[in-house]
């Protein structure tokens, strides 16, 4: 009987057993790609968001790495304008908050100026833009609309303050189109947040001949500044993938990701490891046998290994399918609708593809050594 056929026989022929342990390293492989495949588009999405208003530098309040809690005063923007290379300037106040009609998700809402390009930038698909006259006035994204269920014309309350909807944009992804964008006096006033903004968005010109020279050069210079009393003013420039990076909501999200890959490997391991285990005591005379008609120490320790090696694969696509399939329903649940993306990366089936077998080697290592040492005569022996 060939080798691989003596795998595949002692995985199946106990088929309860085989199918529990894929289970158990399946449950640990669909969280580990849920969660990964969360963390990757949260940031990508979050890239895109900026990349796609062309933004070069982001300046938020120092030692802060969540716009939420950045604040700023928006007297600063005149003196970034001014900056050598500067196209253009854009101030964002952002709060998260409930637009009520039974939403149980806290909605990013944008105060921005609807004269600068992080508004002029939209691409309106129902009605109209924000106009500098406008009050109480609000822009919905396409995702967050449809969740709300209203249209253009209608109201949405804010803070328990009703703004007509006058327009619908499309975001760039998920992440913009689940927003809602107001004047920024209009969230000043209602956030109580007079002349105080989250952040600045910098566009540098097009024509630079050393683009990240210029730009590490500004972020120098802007957090460097100090007002009339020689104090910092205690402001950070950073380029738009590190501030991307930077973000709390991404490094929680990347660092849940990580200890849940561990705990499946751990937990995938032991459940591994115990169930080789059981198989090498049950078949300590199948093994004495086996090395009495000539197999090797070597090959006795990979007949176990390549079994657990299996399961483990049979679960890595067990769990690949039902991380999918979890991240799926995620993207069209009315709670998180807009906020998750159906899509599964391909670096998110890699990584499922590497802890599988880490599994199984973790698992599979220690029964095969065992099973190696067992002596012939011995092992035929045992009852």
């Amino acid at each position: 009987m060939r080798f691989f056929d003596v795998v595949l026989k002692n995985v199946f022929r106990r088929r309860v057993r085989s199918f529990l342990t894929a289970l158990s390293v399946a449950v640990g492989v669909g969280a580990v790609t849920s969660l990964v495949s969360f963390a990757v588009g949260l940031k990508r999405a979050a890239t895109e968001v900026y990349q796609n208003r062309d933004v070069d530098l982001v300046v938020i309040r120092a030692a802060v790495v969540d716009r939420l809690t950045s604040n700023l005063y928006e007297n600063a923007q005149p003196r970034l304008a001014a900056l050598p290379h500067v196209a253009a300037v854009a101030a964002t106040l952002t709060e998260t908050t409930s637009l009520g009609e039974g939403s149980l998700l806290g909605i990013p809402v944008h105060g921005q100026r609807p004269d600068e390009f992080a508004i002029k930038d939209l691409t309106i698909i129902a009605g109209r833009n924000l106009a500098n006259d406008d009050t109480n006035c609000v822009l919905l994204g396409q995702q967050l609309l449809e969740m709300l269920d209203k249209r253009v014309g209608q109201t949405v309350d804010i803070e328990s303050q009703s703004f007509r909807i006058v327009g619908i944009f499309k975001g760039v992804n998920l992440m913009e189109d689940a927003t809602a964008i107001v004047p920024l006096t209009d969230l000043q006033t209602l956030m109580d947040r007079a002349g105080q903004v989250s952040e600045f968005e910098i566009r540098l010109a097009n024509d630079l001949p050393d683009r990240s020279a210029i730009s590490q050069q500004l972020q120098t210079q802007i957090n460097g500044w100090q007002d009339e009393s020689g104090k910092p003013l205690g402001l950070k420039a950073t380029p738009t993938q590190e501030f991307v990076d930077q973000a709390t909501d991404v490094r929680l999200s990347n660092a849940l990701a990580w200890v849940c890959s561990v705990v499946a490997l751990v937990v995938g391991g032991i459940g591994m490891l115990n169930t080789m285990l059981m198989a090498v005591l049950e078949r300590t005379r199948e093994i004495g046998l086996l090395r009495a008609i000539g197999w090797q120490r070597r090959r006795v320790g990979l007949l176990i290994v390549f079994e657990a090696q299996l399961l483990s694969a049979i679960g890595a696509v067990l769990g690949v399918l039902g991380g999918w399939i979890l991240i799926l329903a995620l993207s069209r649940s009315h709670y998180s609708q807009g906020l998750v993306s159906p899509n599964l990366s391909p670096w998110v089936v890699l990584w499922a593809a590497l802890l599988a077998p880490a599994v199984g080697l973790l698992g599979g290592t220690y029964p095969a050594l065992r099973a190696s040492r067992l002596q012939p005569m011995e092992a035929l022996r045992y009852e």
